[in-house]
């Protein structure tokens, strides 16, 4: 035989039934409140990419103008927007390398190498600027790392056997310049065959 339910385990009864419903309905709150948080932050990071990439056209343009004031105040407008641009900080490097603010461009190619490891003009930009300050040791520090990242780049062998010259590196040198060789040969053989099999496929 069933036993009856008391008054007071009914409420109990209620009292959860009604706890369960409200987290339910608390969870679709907290949900859609994440949802709409989402919605919110994806339309902020399309706005602040939309005026980063505005400062960086402009940026070029005074670059491309000879405009070098103008250009560092959009760059750096672009930093302030996305810290991690590469190629705003590649470009302000030059506008201060073309005002002679050397340690400042140094500073900029070096932002834009812990940017993007992978660049090759950024490493020889900024060699460039140890080198022509007759910084020997930095240059070739720098060279040393970008060939790490990029083993097979000829350019960067060539130009570190050149600051090895201006070392009086001699031996240093001769092997910086036979790599460079070798890679370059070795770059073309694999165009030309490239281009054999494009042209047995016609």
């Amino acid at each position: 035989m069933k036993e009856n339910k008391t008054d007071d385990e009914q409420v109990s009864i209620k009292d959860k039934s009604a706890n369960s419903s409200l987290k339910r309905g608390d969870s679709a709150i907290s949900s859609e409140r994440l949802q709409n948080q989402v919605i919110q932050r994806g339309r902020l990071d399309i706005h602040l990419h939309q005026a980063a990439a505005k400062h960086l056209k402009l940026g070029a343009d005074a670059l491309n103008a000879r405009n070098y004031e103008k250009a560092i105040e959009e760059f750096l407008q672009v930093i302030q927007h996305n810290r991690e641009s590469a190629e705003a900080h590649f470009h302000l490097g030059l506008a201060y390398f073309m005002l002679e603010n050397y340690e400042k461009a140094i500073d900029a190619y070096k932002m834009a190498i812990a940017c993007e490891p992978s660049e090759v003009a950024v490493y020889i930009n900024l060699a460039s600027t140890y080198r022509m300050l007759k910084r020997y040791d930095e240059a070739i520090g720098v060279y040393e790392s970008a060939i790490q990242s990029i083993p097979n780049h000829p350019e960067l062998h060539s130009e570190l056997g050149a600051v090895y010259s201006l070392r009086g590196k001699r031996r240093e040198a001769v092997v910086a310049f036979k790599t460079a060789m070798r890679l370059k040969l070795k770059s073309s053989k694999e165009f030309r065959s490239t281009k054999t099999e494009g042209n047995e496929e016609e």
